[in-house]
């Protein structure tokens, strides 16, 4: 049996030959759309605005990592609690078919989207992304690098994961941490580059498939930069989201020890689960709600002052590239 081929939006479907008595229909739909990062930097209220169009579809897995996990079907990081994270929210899709499922659901849809924040931070995304899908239309979303360094800090402590006592030893340790290969949200300092990163993209990708979103601007006028997107996408942009609710809410543990202890991944916590059945150990963990977090003491100034210096220059090119005024960063 001869077959034809018709491609319509990331959709190839295999059609019987004329005459023949079965059709074989494969669905292979890939994304037109991503956010690529970065972390911390409000990506999931952003996700959570758009995906209220009724012509958009998002993945609801947020981050799968597609682009950076490909063909790397075990996950390689080593950090406390990087496997089991990632495995808890599948956020490792290694190969194409799982891929391709997690947009099973689109119907109408005209704009299809995941996204993943590292893309924006991992050297070989970019060309992995061209290769797939090189008409994508791509959305990145910027925050003061030095605030978002710190929340990553809170989200791993509040997480129970950070073994620093403070910011500043989180910081002196991430060349050591980078290199024993841990997770890229350990990258505190390193992601925060984004004149390096947004300019692999500018170098792979025609400008016009590009729109790169201020945190502050989103989290100032929500509705208007979700109708600026929607006009980028070339959906209707006369759609009106409810933009209402916070996010990115960073919070500590009162008590870290304690915290990690019950909620973290630590040696004590794993010679204990054999003797406690799995109903047992929910109904502890949930017995001590998260009721023990505060928010983070302000970063002091000496630390911001130094971390200024760490990425002016970078920040000064960030200003040419996108042709905006980052002042506020420098102060």
């Amino acid at each position: 049996m001869g077959f034809g081929t018709c491609r319509g939006r990331g959709t190839l479907r295999l059609l019987s030959a004329p005459g023949a008595d079965r059709t074989l229909f494969v669905s292979m739909t890939m994304p037109n759309f991503l956010v690529i990062g970065a972390a911390k930097c409000g990506t999931d209220a952003l996700c959570r605005h758009l995906a209220q169009h009724p012509q958009v579809y998002m993945s609801a897995n947020k981050e799968p990592n597609f682009f950076i996990a490909e063909g790397r079907h075990e996950i390689p990081y080593r950090g406390p609690g990087d496997r089991e994270v990632l495995e808890r929210f599948d956020g490792w899709v290694s190969s194409l078919d799982r891929y391709q499922a997690l947009f099973d659901g689109v119907r109408t849809e005209k704009v299809v989207g995941e996204a993943s924040t590292w893309y924006i931070y991992d050297e070989r995304a970019p060309r992995r992304i061209r290769h797939h899908v090189p008409d994508v239309k791509l959305v990145a979303i910027l925050r003061n690098p030095i605030d978002r360094a710190y929340s990553a800090y809170t989200i791993m402590m509040r997480d129970g994961r950070e073994t620093a006592a403070s910011f500043p030893r989180a910081l002196a340790a991430e060349e050591e941490r980078v290199r024993a290969g841990w997770e890229l949200l350990w990258h505190y300092r390193g992601m925060g580059f984004y004149h390096a990163q947004l300019r692999r993209y500018h170098d792979t990708f025609e400008a016009s498939q590009m729109r790169v979103v201020l945190y502050d601007d989103f989290v100032s006028r929500p509705a208007e930069v979700v109708r600026d997107l929607f006009g980028f996408l070339g959906v209707d942009d006369s759609f009106e989201v409810d933009a209402a609710g916070r996010f990115n809410e960073s919070m500590v543990p009162r008590h870290p020890t304690y915290h990690r202890l019950v909620f973290g991944q630590n040696a004590l916590k794993e010679r204990l689960k054999p003797m406690l059945p799995s109903a047992v150990r929910r109904r502890l963990k949930s017995s001590l709600p998260r009721s023990g977090l505060t928010r983070p003491t302000r970063l002091s100034p000496e630390v911001r002052r130094d971390l200024v210096e760490v990425y002016r220059a970078d920040i000064l090119q960030l200003e040419r590239l996108l042709d905006r005024d980052l002042t506020q960063w420098l102060r």
